[in-house]
């Protein structure tokens, strides 16, 4: 319970420093002063319309927890969505433009956070908790085995015999 509230804590106050973090910095960046020139020819039609989904997808929604700027329906998320294909139409990478949206979240908004540098321990964390599990169990298991715990089957007829004497009486 305890352990649900601080986590529960915890992510509100990321969400809320995240958004006042964006509105103190103000989104108005012009992306041609922060990212340079595009890299790759303008695209239109439905290309755009997939790539601009695609991308919007692993985009985490600043006011929805959890949600993407693409599945999101704040004013926020559908402002973002539109820039993102905005910034498509006019020729820039997936690449650049999500260093473009991380200078003004940080890496908050990908939904899929690099495996790199302490992100790294969320990829490796769960792998690392079900190998120790299983070593655990394994080890009980030979300890058990070689202690001679495990019930024989004299053990147990002898154990039926008590039971039934007992439902006789």
């Amino acid at each position: 319970m305890l352990i649900r509230l601080t986590i529960g804590l915890t992510t509100a106050l990321v969400l809320v420093a995240v958004a006042l973090a964006a509105q103190v910095e103000g989104r108005s960046v012009d992306p041609m002063a922060a990212l340079g020139t595009p890299a790759g020819p303008p695209i239109e039609g439905d290309d755009l319309t997939e790539q601009t989904l695609s991308l919007g997808s692993k985009m985490r929604c600043p006011v929805c927890q959890g949600a993407s700027i693409a599945d999101s329906p704040s004013q926020q998320a559908v402002s973002m969505l539109g820039q993102v294909r905005d910034l498509f139409a006019a020729g820039y990478s997936e690449t650049q433009i999500l260093e473009y949206f991380e200078r003004s979240y940080g890496e908050f908004i990908r939904l899929q956070p690099r495996a790199r540098g302490f992100n790294l321990i969320v990829w490796l964390a769960p792998l690392a908790a079900v190998l120790g599990g299983g070593a655990l169990v394994a080890a009980r298991a030979r300890s058990r085995a070689a202690a001679g715990t495990g019930s024989s089957a004299e053990d147990l007829d002898a154990y039926l015999e008590q039971v039934r004497s007992e439902v006789r009486e």
